[in-house]
């Protein structure tokens, strides 16, 4: 039973060609057709580095392998890690359809720019001989905005009636 033979440079980095020999179910050196032995694989069995794969002295590490990048990166984590109180408030918008969208972008626009965020909205029944409809828009700003959120979007309203 014979098979082709790719040959390979040792994973170990001892610098032998081998090859798989099927019949021996193991590694032949692809030259002198001898079990090969690696020499560096004893080393990486004692946790020690083998001397051939160790890479020159004169070679520079990788620009992403800079110590004070890393710190820095942990720095931004750790600011980013700690958020701002938030206010969490709702607004009952009620009109037509149209209304309501121009005023859930509004506020949405509103709450987006101080910081915060839209979480969600419930739409809720009325009557539907006069064609008015309400939504509940639950939203969450920074500690201290939500006033100023009322009043622009008050403002808007004002504006646009």
């Amino acid at each position: 039973m014979f098979s082709e033979i790719k040959p390979k440079s040792c994973s170990y980095g001892c610098g032998v060609e081998i090859y798989w020999n099927v019949e021996e179910n193991t590694y032949f050196e692809l030259y002198s057709r001898k079990k090969h032995i690696c020499p560096n694989r004893i080393a990486y069995n004692n946790n020690k580095k083998p001397s051939a794969i160790n890479p020159p002295t004169y070679a520079m590490k990788p620009k992403y392998y800079n110590n004070n990048k890393i710190s820095d990166l942990s720095n931004n984590n750790k600011q980013q890690a700690t958020k701002p109180k938030m206010d969490n408030s709702l607004e009952l918008l009620i009109g037509t359809i149209q209304n309501i969208q121009k005023q859930y972008e509004a506020l949405s626009d509103i709450v987006r720019d101080l910081g915060g965020k839209v979480h969600g909205f419930q739409r809720g029944d009325r009557e539907s001989k006069s064609g008015l409809i309400d939504l509940m828009v639950y939203y969450e700003v920074p500690q201290g905005k939500r006033e100023e959120v009322k009043q622009r979007l008050k403002n808007y309203v004002l504006t646009v009636n």
